[in-house]
């Protein structure tokens, strides 16, 4: 039994001795279209992301800390971040210790990244956060009771983790 299989510009041909020659097309622009509308609604989703980020700076000192919040009236630190995300596309989890294990881990973070933080020693997060870029994060803070913007160092006594989603 022989068969021959040949590739001519896109096109398959398997031919057999006992079957007819069977003739596939290939196309290999359609990946390439699939690639472009992703990248195209990446990009509208970063830029969709940055709007929410700036929308959510202006929440500070006025939008307060709510345990289980997620809006503008009232938010905890995970529901703030997953606000964010969802006015991009993006739907979260409402937990820090989930949100710290989505996306691809970074070491350089970029305005818009997610900042978690686990006590050292632990591998559960607690807290997290949307880096601003200059060593500065927007979080919601049981603490201070708003949202506020503060410096990393803050949190030094803890492991950080950037997370890239978009």
């Amino acid at each position: 039994m022989i068969t021959k299989i040949a590739i001519i510009l896109g096109c398959v041909t398997i031919a057999t001795p006992a079957t007819p020659a069977l003739q596939v097309t290939v196309k290999p622009n359609v990946v390439q279209q699939v690639d472009v509308a992703q990248n195209l609604i990446r990009a509208s989703q970063r830029t969709k992301l940055k709007t929410a980020v700036k929308q959510a700076i202006q929440r500070v000192h006025k939008t307060s800390y709510v345990f289980s919040g997620s809006t503008i009236s009232g938010w905890d630190c995970s529901g703030m971040v997953r606000w964010i995300y969802e006015q991009a596309g993006v739907v979260l989890p409402h937990s820090a210790d989930k949100q710290a294990h989505v996306g691809v881990r970074v070491s350089e973070p970029k305005r818009g990244d997610i900042v978690a933080f686990a006590y050292k020693g632990r591998t559960d997060f607690y807290h997290t956060g949307i880096y601003l870029g200059e060593g500065l994060i927007l979080n919601a803070n049981r603490e201070y009771g708003t949202t506020v913007i503060e410096p990393l160092s803050n949190f030094r006594r803890s492991e950080i983790r950037f997370i890239r989603v978009l």
